[in-house]
Order: C-alpha cells, then sequence, then structure tokens
C-alpha cells in the first residue's frame, strides 16, 4: 500500500470532516466487506426500533403529566443514545451529546436530525482511506507474485531487484495493517466499555423510574420498558456478536499478517542468500576463470618447454647416434697429445692403486689444483636404472685453486673400474655424473693406460666440480635409419640381426638395440625354482628395442640365437664324437661281395613285408602321449616355439600371428608388422599351452632383474667381540671367506641361506636377543655386485645379568632391505588438461626381512675357575723299567706324533682335549701334555699287563721306532741287572 495512504488513515479527528469532504469526491469507490453490509443492516433495525418508540411516546404525551414526560425525555434520549454509538462502525463512542443532554436535562433535537447526524458520523467514518478486503485482496495478489516460476527458478538471471521491491510492499502494507488492526481493537475495547455503562446507566434509570411511576401505570409502563430492554439486549447481544465476530475476523487479519510478514522475512532472507550466493558464484566462476586462463598459460608455457627441450633432445640424440655410430669417435684427438696425470687416493671401500687420470691443456691445466675423494654410497643417492651396476667408487673432483663450479677449460678424466671377464662381453662402461643433484649419463669411452694394462678406465669430459661414479649396462647399439635398405647386426652377438628393406622408413628414424643374454643357468634355476617353467626347455636373449615410430611400411626380418633341444642336442654332440672316434681311429677297408649284400637285403625286405602283413590295424597306429610324466621325457625331440611381447605396463603377451622358424640349428627367424618394445622367443615341451607361456616369460624377466646374494658374518679370532658382515654374490662367497680367513676373521656363524636382492638396495642391520652393536649407531650399507658390500661392527651384550644358564651371550643379528616403491603416474588424457596427479608424490620407503643370524660372545666379566691341583704320583715298580724317568724321557724325545702314540694306548680323545686345555690355561709346554698323556696311561694299566711290550707297539704305530727300541734296550738292561727271566 502507499506511503500516501498510510498518513492519510492516521490523521488527527478534527480535520476528519474536512478532508473526507474534499477527497471523497475524487476518492475511487472501494468494495464494501460483508462485515460492514452486516453492520449496516443491524443501524437499520436499530433505527426502525427507536422510530416506533419515539412515535409511541409522541402520542401518550398528550395524555401524560410532566414527571410522565421527564422520563419519557430521559428514555428518549438514552435511546437516542445508544443509536448514536450503534450507528459507528468502527468501535467509537461520541460521548459528547450524552455529555450535553445530562447537562441540560432535556432530549436532543428531533429524530429526523438525529439520524442525519448519525449519518454525517458513518460517511464520515466510512472513508476509502483502509479497506480490510483490499488488504487481503493485495496479500492474494502477493501470494500470485511469488506464485510465479520467475521467482522459484534461481539461475544466473534471477531477479533480484523485482523481489526487492515486492518484499519492501509487502512489508509496508503489513506494518500499516498492524497499525490499523492496533487502533481498531483499542476502539472496540473502548466501544465496549461504553456499550456497558449505557447498559448500566438504563438499568439504573429504569428502577429509578419505575418507582415513582404510579400502581395504576406500572404494569403498561414496565411491560414497555421490559420490551424496550428485551429489544436493546437483542440489539446489544447482536452488537456483541457482531464485536466478537469483528475480533475474530482481527485476529485472523493478524495471523495472516504474522504469516505474510514471516513470509516476507524468509522471502527477503532468501533473496539475500541467493543474492550471496550469486554473487559467491559469480566470484568462484571469475576466479575459476583466472584459475582456468594461469593454468593454460602454465600448460602453453610447459608445452612450449618440452617442444624446446624435446628439439634439444633430438639434437643431443642425434649427436650421440653419430658418436655411437662412429664407435671409436675422432681418429686422432687432441687429448692423446697432452700429459696424463696420476690421482692417488687412500681409502678402504676403494681396491684399486689409482684414483682417476686426469689430461689438460698443459698451458693452462695444474693437476694441484685438484682434489679427489671418495664419497660414501649412503650419503648420495645413485639413481639406478634397470640392469645397471655400480663398477667403481664414487668420486668427487673440486677445485682448490678458487670456488668457482667452473674450470677455466674442460679436463679429461679416466676412472678406473671393476669388471668380470664375463661381464664384459656383454656389458659396456658409462660414467654418471650428478648435474643439478640429479645422477645423469655424460658422453664417455673406455680407454686404457700403458702403466696399468690389467686395469680399465672410462673417460669423460669435465666441464667443471663434479661427482663421477661408473656404471655398466647391456650393450646397446645405435644406428640411424633412412629410405635404404639396412641390416642391423648387434655389437654383443653376430646372429641377432636386423634387415630392413627399401622404404621401410619414410623419414629418419633413430634406433637403438639392446640385447639381454639369457644363459642356460637361468633357464636351470627357473626349471627348478618354477612350477609354472618345468616345461621350458630353451629361451632367446631378450630383445631391448627403441623405436620412434609406430608402424612399418615393410615388414623387419629377424633372426635371434636360441639353443636348441637338449635331446637334439645331446644326439648330436654323440653324433660328433663318434665321427671324431672315427676319424681317430680309421676303419681297414674291407672287401665287399655285393651279391651277398644283395642276398641279404632282399631277405630283410621279406622278413619286414611279412611282420607288416601280421599286424592289425591298431599296431599299425602309434599314439604318443605328452601328458603326465610323459611329457617330462628328456629324450623327446619335439618342441614348440612362442613369440612374447612385453608392453609398457610390464605384461607379456602372446602373438599367434607371428610364425617363428628355425633357419640353423641355434637360429630363428621371424618377421616383425609393428614395433615392439621387448620381445622374447621361448623354446618349449609340445604340452605347454598358449596361454601358459607369458608367466613363464615374466618370471624369466623378474629372475635376471634380481641378485642371489648371500649375508656372512664373522668375528675376529683374538677378539670375538671385533665383527664384519658382508653381503656378497652367491659365486664370490668361498673368496670372501678365504680373505677374511686370512685377516683373521675365522669365527662365527656359517654362511646365511641365498637371499633375493637389488643392485643398489640399501640394507639395515638391526639386533635381537643379549647382543647389540656397543655404538648406538644404526648400521646401513649398501649392495653392489662388483664392490665390496661390508661394514664392521663392535657387539656387546645388552645385560649381562641375562643369559645365566649359557656360558655365553647369545643374540641375533637380522638384516632388512630397505627399498622404495614409486608411486603410479596417471597417463594424461587430453594435452590440454593439467593431469595434477602426474606431480611425484612423496615416495614410500617398505623393509623386507633378509635373513636372521645367531651370533655368541664370551662372557668376559665372569673370573674363570682356577685350575685344580693334580695331586702328585708316585711310580714304584720292582718288575720292568717303565719308571718316572723313563716317561719323561719319551715325553722329551716324542713330537707331534705323541697324540698318535695316545690314540694306540686307548686314550680317550676327550682326555687329549682336556690335557690341553689344562696346559694351555696353566701355562705349560707341549712336553708336560705328552707327559701326562703317558702317565695316565700308565696309571690305567694293570701290575700284570706287560707295559714294554704295550709302549713299544704303540711307539712303532706312531712312527717311532727308535723310541721303541731305546725301550727295549733299557728292558733287556734291567733283566741283566735284576736277574729276571724272560717269560
Amino acid at each position: 500500500m502507499p506511503v500516501g495512504d498510510h498518513r492519510r488513515g492516521t490523521h488527527d479527528r478534527g480535520r476528519h470532516g474536512h478532508d473526507h469532504a474534499a477527497t471523497k469526491a475524487t476518492s475511487k469507490p472501494r468494495r464494501p466487506s460483508s462485515s460492514a453490509s452486516n453492520r449496516k443492516t443491524s443501524v437499520a433495525s436499530q433505527r426502525d426500533v427507536v422510530k416506533s418508540a419515539k412515535s409511541a411516546e409522541q402520542d401518550r404525551q398528550v395524555t401524560k403529566s410532566p414527571d410522565e414526560l421527564e422520563l419519557r425525555s430521559l428514555t428518549n434520549d438514552s435511546l437516542a443514545t445508544k443509536e448514536e454509538e450503534l450507528v459507528y462502525p468502527n468501535g467509537q463512542i461520541d460521548t459528547n451529546n450524552d455529555t450535553k443532554t445530562e447537562e441540560s436535562g432535556h432530549t436532543s433535537p428531533e429524530p429526523e436530525m438525529k439520524e442525519e447526524k448519525s449519518a454525517e458520523k458513518w460517511a464520515e467514518k466510512s472513508t476509502d482511506e483502509y479497506n480490510i478486503r483490499s488488504f487481503n485482496d493485495n496479500i492474494l495478489e502477493f501470494t500470485e507474485i511469488f506464485d510465479n516460476d520467475k521467482f522459484r527458478t534461481v539461475d544466473s538471471a534471477y531477479p533480484v531487484e523485482d523481489l526487492i521491491s515486492v518484499v519492501n510492499s509487502v512489508s509496508t502494507a503489513i506494518d500499516e495493517f498492524k497499525e490499523q488492526t492496533l487502533a481498531s481493537q483499542s476502539k472496540l475495547e473502548g466501544l465496549r466499555e461504553k456499550m456497558k455503562e449505557v447498559k448500566e446507566a438504563i438499568h439504573h434509570n429504569i428502577a429509578k423510574n419505575a418507582v415513582q411511576l404510579p400502581d395504576d401505570e406500572v404494569g403498561v409502563e414496565e411491560r414497555e420498558l421490559t420490551e424496550k430492554l428485551t429489544r436493546l439486549n437483542a440489539e446489544v447481544a447482536k452488537a456483541n456478536a457482531d464485536l466478537s465476530e469483528a475480533l475474530r475476523l482481527s485476529a485472523e487479519t493478524e495471523s495472516t499478517a504474522v504469516r505474510a510478514q514471516l513470509a516476507a522475512e524468509r522471502a527477503k532472507e532468501e533473496a539475500k542468500r541467493i543474492e550471496e550466493e550469486l554473487e559467491l558464484k559469480s566470484k568462484v566462476e571469475a576466479k575459476r576463470k583466472v584459475e582456468h586462463q594461469k593454468k593454460m598459460e602454465a600448460l602453453q608455457k610447459q608445452k612450449e618447454e618440452e617442444d624446446r627441450m624435446e628439439l634439444e633432445a633430438r639434437k643431443q640424440k642425434e649427436i650421440e647416434w653419430k658418436r655411437k655410430e662412429m664407435n671409436s669417435g675422432e681418429k686422432g684427438p687432441v687429448w692423446e697429445k697432452w700429459p696424463t696425470h696420476e690421482i692417488n687416493i687412500v681409502s678402504d671401500a676403494h681396491e684399486i692403486g689409482v684414483g682417476c687420470m686426469v689430461r689438460g691443456n698443459p698451458s693452462k691445466f695444474d693437476q694441484s689444483q685438484l682434489e679427489l675423494q671418495v664419497v660414501d654410497q649412503m650419503q648420495c643417492r645413485i639413481a639406478y636404472e634397470t640392469q645397471e651396476e655400480l663398477v667403481s667408487c664414487v668420486l668427487t673432483l673440486t677445485n682448490k685453486a678458487n670456488d668457482q663450479q667452473q674450470f677455466e677449460e674442460p679436463i679429461f678424466v679416466a676412472v678406473p673400474f671393476q669388471l668380470s671377464r664375463s661381464s664384459a662381453s656383454s656389458r659396456e662402461p658409462f660414467i654418471k655424473a650428478e648435474i643439478n643433484g640429479e645422477w645423469k649419463e655424460i658422453p664417455s669411452r673406455e680407454v686404457t693406460f700403458e702403466n696399468f694394462k690389467d686395469v680399465k678406465f672410462a673417460q669423460a669430459e669435465i666441464k667443471g666440480q663434479t661427482t663421477l661414479a661408473v656404471m655398466t649396462r647391456y650393450k646397446r647399439d645405435y644406428v640411424t635409419l633412412s629410405k635404404r635398405p639396412a641390416k642391423i647386426v648387434s655389437s654383443y652377438d653376430h646372429r641377432v640381426t636386423l634387415t630392413l628393406q627399401k622404404d621401410t622408413f619414410n623419414t629418419k628414424e633413430l634406433f637403438r638395440m639392446q640385447v639381454q643374454p639369457v644363459d642356460s643357468a637361468t633357464i636351470n634355476d627357473m626349471q627348478t625354482r618354477r612350477r609354472e617353467c618345468k616345461g621350458l626347455l630353451t629361451s632367446s636373449p631378450i630383445i631391448h628395442a627403441d623405436w620412434e615410430t609406430n608402424s612399418f611400411a615393410k615388414p623387419i626380418t629377424v633372426t635371434l640365437p636360441c639353443p636348441p633341444n637338449p635331446a637334439k642336442a645331446r644326439k648330436l654332440a654323440q653324433i660328433r664324437k663318434m665321427k671324431e672316434e672315427k676319424m681317430k681311429h680309421p676303419v681297414k677297408a674291407q672287401v665287399i661281395d655285393y651279391e651277398k649284400e644283395a642276398r641279404k637285403e632282399e631277405q630283410k625286405k621279406k622278413a619286414q613285408q611279412q611282420k607288416e602283413a601280421q599286424m592289425t590295424e591298431e599296431d599299425k597306429v602309434t599314439t604318443k602321449w605328452y601328458m603326465g610324466e610323459y611329457g617330462h621325457n628328456d629324450d623327446d625331440e619335439n618342441d614348440l616355439l612362442h613369440f612374447l611381447s612385453m608392453s609398457h605396463t610390464g605384461k607379456w603377451t602372446f602373438h599367434p600371428e607371428i610364425n617363428v622358424q628355425q633357419v640353423k640349428l641355434d637360429l630363428l627367424q621371424f618377421t616383425l608388422t609393428q614395433p615392439f618394445e621387448r620381445f622374447i622367443v621361448l623354446r618349449t615341451r609340445t604340452n605347454i599351452a598358449e596361454e601358459n607361456t607369458p608367466p613363464i616369460a615374466s618370471a624369466i624377466f623378474e629372475f635376471l632383474s634380481k641378485r642371489f646374494a648371500q649375508v656372512i658374518v664373522k668375528q675376529r679370532s683374538d677378539d670375538p667381540f671385533d665383527c664384519l658382515i658382508n653381503v656378497v654374490p652367491v659365486s664370490k662367497t668361498q673368496k670372501v671367506l678365504k680373505r677374511l680367513h686370512e685377516s683373521g676373521y675365522d669365527d662365527g656363524p656359517d654362511p646365511s641361506s641365498i637371499v633375493n636382492i637389488n643392485e643398489g638396495d640399501v640394507i639395515e642391520v638391526s639386533f635381537r636377543g643379549n647382543i647389540t652393536n656397543s655404538k648406538e649407531k644404526t648400521l646401513r650399507l649398501r649392495y653392489n655386485s662388483n664392490l665390496k658390500s661390508e661394514i664392521a661392527f663392535y657387539a656387546s651384550e645388552v645385560d649381562q645379568y641375562l643369559q645365566k644358564n649359557f656360558n655365553v651371550f647369545r643374540g641375533v643379528v637380522q638384516l632388512e632391505r630397505c627399498y622404495v616403491i614409486k608411486p603410479d603416474r596417471k597417463l594424461k588424457r587430453s594435452p590440454s588438461v593439467v593431469d595434477e596427479s602426474s606431480v611425484q608424490s612423496a615416495q614410500d620407503t617398505k623393509k623386507e626381512l633378509l635373513c636372521e643370524i645367531s651370533i655368541n660372545i664370551p662372557k668376559y666379566h665372569i673370573e674363570p675357575a682356577y685350575m685344580p691341583v693334580a695331586a702328585p704320583v708316585t711310580i714304584i715298580t720292582t718288575t720292568d723299567p717303565v719308571d718316572d724317568g723313563l716317561i719323561r724321557d719319551l715325553a722329551r724325545d716324542m713330537g707331534d706324533e705323541w697324540k698318535k702314540v695316545a690314540h694306540s694306548l686307548n686314550v680317550s680323545r676327550a682326555r687329549i682335549q682336556a690335557i690341553l686345555r689344562n696346559v694351555q690355561v696353566s701355562d705349560r709346554s707341549e712336553e708336560d701334555a705328552r707327559y701326562e698323556m703317558l702317565l695316565n696311561w700308565l696309571k690305567k694299566m694293570p701290575k700284570s699287563t706287560d707295559k714294554v711290550a704295550v709302549l713299544s707297539n704303540a711307539l712303532i704305530k706312531g712312527g717311532r721306532a727308535d723310541l721303541a727300541e731305546d725301550v727295549r734296550s733299557k728292558w733287556r738292561h734291567f733283566q741283566s741287572t735284576h736277574g729276571v727271566k724272560a717269560c
């Protein structure tokens, strides 16, 4: 509702009639409500009642006395007052006329003038400034507005301004209704009070006048007054009913207004929330657009950087390819004419005599400016790729002259490395350097020096201070292919070839090939270790090919070596051996009777025909089963060839469309129509199904990537607390044990069982039981197949009061393999979207128990028991010369053969060990041990035994016949002097 209407509805009463008269002609008539029509009907009926009452009073006025006329005037005045009170529909009571009537004491003007005045008052109060019906209609209109889909559907084009305008209109209408409702309620309460006062005044006047009436007129007047009172009560009841209805309507209207206000507040809050959501959405959308723009810009920069790096890598790759293809490089390099400087280092980890060889420009290079140090492998994290091995110490080259990272001119550094002859045939060395915190391969070559012919060196060009290490990998072949036909031959095995036809590639192709051998020892281990490899016979090497193209214009012919079937190989070896023996021992030529030989052949044919005629059809069909035990028959020369390839995910797949042919005994040939990163050919028994070959290839590839080693824990013989831990390959176990024995580390447990470990894995040592490391330090070492993987520690007990039942302290040495799990990276589906998961996350480190080895150390805190003092032994004899003097002479003259003599004299081995232990504890000589042995024997011999004969025979068996002859000579001398006769 407009604000002006609200102001007009609250003007004062003095100007009410004037304003109404001024605005009545211009204001638009409104539809009256139902309550207003009811009020008009009740007022009309009241007017009729009042008029009839007045006409009756006028008829009786002629015959009545002045007292009666005064009573009637009072009654008429009260009735007029009641009529005036009833004509106001808004509940207001005009008490001015009542006051004037009471003051003047006579009646009002004529009834017609009162009716006109009442009509004027009703007209004055019935202005069109405010109407409840119009308010309800406005509420319905607002409800219909909010039912519109324009306000229900919330989107980016939501009419927020219209919603705010409608909510403000609703709030204004509700506030105006509240004011009108409160005013109406107060006026109704005043009306109720006035009507109550009028009713009491009428009852009082009637009672008062009734006392003064004569007896003859009491009945008629009383009946008239009773009738009037009844009618007035009816009218009052009806007015009360209208008042109650008005109050009910007011309450309903107020509740409707409250609900409308709540709805308006909710709508206002909803509009505010929608506005905030739209604002937040717009901010988020703007932020998202900015971030998307930044991501697109970053992606564009990244793409440009990748393209630039790819182009640069392509150029570097072409340069590297050309250098690799040239193999030996330039014919006369400049550095060969430069003088060679030798730099030595002193380190336990470096077993080679020289640290490195350096060449530099004589005019600008100074050897004294360089400093070489050996770096612990645990302090640097060298990146190990697949099948790479470290073959040298990690060396740091620094410039002592100044702190500049770059040298004045590049120098050539040759680092020595260790590589066995068997590995040198299939592996090649290269140098890795730490560049900007990352280990990368740098161009290098293998060189030799005259002063160190037995040592191999890897040389690289160094431009500044860096950290170097020599590593090996399987030999690689770098070839640049074009449209011309070509034949690629492997540098490892000339039997591995790839034959290309003309126009196989439309553009220049940079091809790299690497051959990973699979030896017979690997096949034997796979057959014994893995159940799925029981049917595996032989295998070709694994070919690693790096292609740039995704398809071939023409097929490529590939030849691979593959050992033959063992049964066929044994048969051929036997035939070759027979030929060699036949050549060594030729048989003399014999005269052949051709007629006789022809008759024998005819007889053999007839016998064969008769035998075939006797055979049935079932006997002619020879069925050979390759199942169960027959499938593992070593004499079966039949086999199958399977071609398999491995994808970038590490899954092996069998390709039945590739037909592998055996062109020679140990040579296979097939054609490739598409590039494969890795492929292999397996030779299996005929009972192996095609779907079972991928697990075999996967097992071989996994087996070749592992290293089999043993853990050796040894203690020094003179100091059992000084211990060494070595992790060595299985093939080097005996060699390391011999080296440790020569170094004094002879005691300790036996080597552990064979464990699987990878190259470069970190091994962590821990202790369990009553033994620990004396230094509170975690022992860690890195495993390398070609270098020494050794660590020392000094053992001590955890608690000296534990393990009282043992004479030593016992414990366990635990070795755990620590390895890093690389997180999986999801492939990018579209280059326009930044893959956040491709960002390298934190790597997880896990531990795996390798083995446990028991170890003992002596209890040093317990004092040894004192050596028991033996009771003195006195030898008294008169029948033979075996006495204390003879025993001492024999102990003095005998040597190491005394143990054999003791064995012949039936002295137990345990007693001999006890004698030796007692001698060592009491710091006596070995002569005393021999004396105690003879004395122990003599104490056990009965008196009747011929001691001379027993002792002589034992000495003869021990290889001392001379001492036996001395014993007999003394016996003969004893006989002659004592007159003893021989038995």
